[in-house]
This record gives structure tokens, C-alpha cells and sequence, in this order.
């Protein structure tokens, strides 16, 4: 199975990246091809050549950050309707940050693609004005790409 992992990355930290990295090296684990880009480099991706799409973003202002939502609203529904899709986010961990992934979610239907599993949320938090994953989260990105991996198996 051919997936495309397209992702946004906004912190000098690179949080989303470093979820990103664990969903395509659990994936390729389980015998699936990822090509893995971040979304300034993922307009070379014929989303169309694979099998499914993965994408993932920072929540920011209680939505995708714009590469993102441009990235989505770039895609031909002609082309990739009825192809598996899936999203995940990072975001504080706190009722007010919003969940890009209702956005995303919401795209990908509209484009007529079909959620292959529940979305994965990757909480961070900051300190001192520094961001970082909440303990457990890399952990629990590995565990969603094995559930993903077994969802797009099917």
C-alpha cells in the first residue's frame, strides 16, 4: 500500500514533524511504502498515485495552519475520491485550543476520501516558552499508526 504523509511543522521544535516521523517509520514497519513531506514540498505529490493520505498540522487559531488548508483545497476531488485518508494534530491540551482535525476531517469527506480510522491528537505544552510533547505522546502516535496500518490493511 502506497501512502502520501503530507504535514505542517510551525515551532522551532518541530513537534508535528517529529509525530509525522513515528506515524511513517511505524507504517513502513508494517510493510507499508510512506512518502513522508513536509507541506511546502508536497506539491510534487500526485495525491492520486497512492493508495491513501495522511495529514497532520499543528492546531493554530483553532484550525489547520493555511499551508494545510491550502494543501486540501488544492486537491481534485475527481481524483482522489473514494481513497482512504486520515488525519492527526498537535495542540495544547486545553478545551479552548480547538482540534484541526474536525477541519481536516470535514475536507477529506467533502472530497469524497473515506476516514480510515479515528484521529490521533498529540498533546504539547509549554514551558518557559518552549514547546514539548506531553510524556507518552510519541508512544501513543505509534500505537494510532499501527491501528492505521491494520484499518488500511483491511
Amino acid at each position: 500500500m502506497k501512502i502520501a504523509l503530507v504535514y505542517d511543522s510551525v515551532s522551532s521544535e518541530k513537534l508535528t514533524a517529529k509525530v509525522a516521523e513515528v506515524i511513517a517509520k511505524t507504517l513502513r514497519d508494517k510493510g507499508m511504502e510512506v512518502t513522508s513531506a513536509p507541506v511546502g514540498d508536497a506539491k510534487h505529490l500526485k495525491i492520486e498515485d497512492f493508495d491513501a493520505l495522511v495529514v497532520g498540522t499543528p492546531t493554530m487559531a483553532w484550525a489547520p495552519t493555511k499551508p494545510v488548508r491550502d494543501f486540501l483545497d488544492g486537491l481534485d476531488a475527481g481524483k482522489v475520491k473514494g481513497k482512504k485518508a486520515a488525519s492527526f494534530d498537535t495542540q495544547m491540551n486545553s478545551f479552548i485550543s480547538g482540534n484541526a482535525n474536525k477541519a481536516m476531517e470535514a475536507k477529506l469527506k467533502k472530497l469524497g476520501m473515506v476516514i480510515a480510522c479515528p484521529h490521533l491528537l498529540a498533546y504539547v505544552k509549554s514551558q518557559k516558552k518552549v514547546y514539548h510533547l506531553l510524556d507518552g505522546e510519541l508512544q501513543k502516535a505509534e500505537d494510532w499508526a499501527r491501528g492505521l496500518a491494520d484499518a488500511l490493511g483491511k
